[in-house]
């Protein structure tokens, strides 16, 4: 392993050096704010050596490994780590070769100077890029480096975060002299260093990858097992059919893939959830995201071609089901009738992503979509009623782990009814099915937040919804908020004898589902906090939902009437969520 301090002049504009970014490498990622990070650096740095002028900017390690298909006439190197500031620097580079006044006399020579650390020609004469960017960022990078001064790229056309960066430098540079673009180009190739690491053929660079990840970069999961598994040549040939084409695809696959979820107390993006409900339905017990990729190792081992063969078939398939689920903007506004997506806007906002692998493993497995929804309608309300009744989660990594377990010994077309008669058979409050008259309980006396009883309500509010007698049946819960009947204030204005004890009692109350609604805005406190005669006008005001206006005529409104009107909901909720 050669190790070496290096500045960007000997990287970029030695001899015939060019830079391959693996296929398993991450797609550019730099955010505004990071360019907006380093063009401060780049001034600085610039600013500082006119009176420090051995003041120089560490950027880091850049880590390569010659390619096997290096000769004398191209010295090939595989770009292990760095890519994303090396891919940044050229953009940044190609930003002020294409914002010199060309007007100016000697401007060509200009433009030429600074190109020639992004280019380089053979002895034949062909230009090479220095960077050869891989999939989904070779056609933007390609096309900002094959642009010059005159040449206008249209960022709606594209939207790559690759043309993102290299339209911020240039908007940036616009307005500097040829004199000051030299010596910004002379201030990075001089003095911006990095440790250079070369690796030669027989340093392994799954080793490499492992102990950077260690050391806190954040390589996800994916990236790890990608570049874990297609390491042979053998199954490298299959990389497209069953990684690219599924995950990198295009951008707005590559954006899904990346965008984050909650995963129980944390976040992480869908690839890994994805990963993470593979391992545990396959394993058939629970793994640590934490360690998701050294559990794949572990796991991985072993396994001969076909067998990584087989796992990549599985993989793709749950991944084309997990990208058809409901989610995002999906899941803004749906109608009662839409079991799916209703199903899926009630475990977001109850945070029950647990069932993730149940999920899947059922759809894998029941290609009937009555049937699956039959499945979605039985769980939802096995959870629903288990939230309401204030029965724990902390046992449902286990719960789903282990009907996942007992479901696959059950032949397809019994899923439905062995799924009922499973969740029917537990006992325990970790895991059973609450009566109706729990779950009566439960509305009337638990205490929820603000977005369980919001989520609540605006399912029952859907299902009031969901008949003739109205013309909008598709709501968005966004549209609401939640809002106490008798407010929690109420000593204000809702001036009453009682006891210590009947205040306790009314304190409790007014907490409970019968006391809350959900309206089209917030309140100030003043209105929040009027008295009943008042407030009931400005509720019918801010609501046209049954849930509201059915009982805004009650001459008062007190503790018996919210009882009333959690029997009244606990009426609905128990059509929605049968047992």
């Amino acid at each position: 392993m050669d190790i070496s301090k290096e500045h960007l002049i000997k990287l970029l504009n030695t001899g015939t050096n060019q830079y391959i970014i693996p296929f398993f490498q991450r797609p550019y990622v730099w955010k505004k704010e990071d360019c907006e990070n380093l063009l401060e650096d780049i001034l600085a740095t610039y600013e500082e050596g006119k009176i420090k002028p051995q003041k120089e900017h560490f950027i880091g390690t850049v880590i390569t490994k010659i390619n096997s298909s290096s000769t004398q006439m191209a010295a090939k190197y595989n770009l292990v780590d760095g890519q994303q500031r090396m891919t940044t620097f050229c953009l940044v580079i190609k930003a002020l070769a294409n914002s010199v006044d060309s007007t100016v006399e000697g401007a060509n020579f200009l433009i030429k100077n600074i190109n020639s650390s992004l280019f380089y020609e053979d002895a034949y004469g062909k230009v090479h890029y220095r960077i050869i960017h891989n999939r989904l960022d070779k056609k933007s990078f390609d096309l900002v480096m094959q642009s010059d001064c005159d040449t206008d790229i249209d960022i709606t056309s594209n939207g790559s975060k690759i043309i993102d960066t290299y339209l911020f430098f240039k908007e940036k540079f616009k307005d500097f002299t040829n004199e000051e673009i030299l010596a910004l180009n002379v201030t990075i190739l001089h003095k911006f260093p990095a440790i250079n690491m070369v690796l030669d053929h027989n340093d392994d660079e799954q080793e490499i990858f492992d102990t950077i990840n260690s050391l806190g970069v954040k390589l996800t999961t994916s990236e790890l097992l990608k570049n874990h598994i297609f390491n042979d040549d053998e199954t490298k040939e299959h990389y497209k059919e069953y990684w690219e084409d599924i995950f990198e695809v295009d951008e707005e696959t590559v954006k899904f893939w990346n965008t984050k979820k909650t995963a129980g107390r944390v976040y992480r993006e869908n690839i890994d959830v994805l990963l993470y409900c593979y391992l545990l339905i396959e394993k058939e017990k629970d793994v640590s995201l934490e360690h998701l990729f050294k559990d794949y190792k572990a796991w991985l081992k072993d396994k001969k071609f076909e067998d990584k063969k087989e796992f990549l078939q599985a993989l793709k398939t749950y991944a084309e089901i997990y990208f058809s689920l409901p989610s995002g903007t999906e899941l803004e506004s749906l109608r009662f009738s839409d079991n799916e997506k209703r199903f899926f806007h009630i475990i977001e906002n109850l945070n029950i992503t647990t069932v993730y692998p149940l999920i899947l493993f059922l759809y894998k497995n029941i290609e009937d979509t009555y049937e699956r929804e039959k499945c979605l309608i039985l769980l939802e309300s096995y959870l629903v009623r288990r939230a309401v009744c204030k029965l724990t989660t902390k046992n449902y990594n286990n719960l789903f782990i282990s009907l996942i377990k007992q479901l696959k010994e059950v032949e397809t077309p019994k899923l439905i009814d062995s799924l009922s008669e499973i969740l029917l058979s537990y006992s325990d409050d970790t895991s059973r099915f609450p009566s109706d008259e729990e779950f009566k309980t439960g509305f009337a006396n638990s205490v929820f937040s603000n977005q369980y009883s919001k989520e609540f309500l605006f399912i029952i509010t859907l299902y009031h919804v969901n008949t003739v007698l109205h013309d909008i049946t598709s709501l968005s819960s966004e549209s609401f908020s939640v809002e106490h009947i008798m407010p929690k204030k109420w000593q204000s204005n809702w001036q009453a004898n009682l006891t210590p004890e009947e205040k306790n009692y009314r304190n409790q109350k007014l907490l409970t589902l019968g006391n809350l609604t959900i309206i089209t805005r917030n309140l100030n406190s003043k209105l929040r906090n009027s008295a009943w005669a008042v407030k009931k006008e400005i509720l019918t005001e801010y609501s046209s939902l049954p849930l509201t206006t059915k009982y805004v005529n009650s001459p008062d409104w007190n503790e018996q009437t919210i009882s009333d009107r959690a029997n009244d909901l606990y009426a609905t909720a128990l059509i929605i969520w049968k047992k």
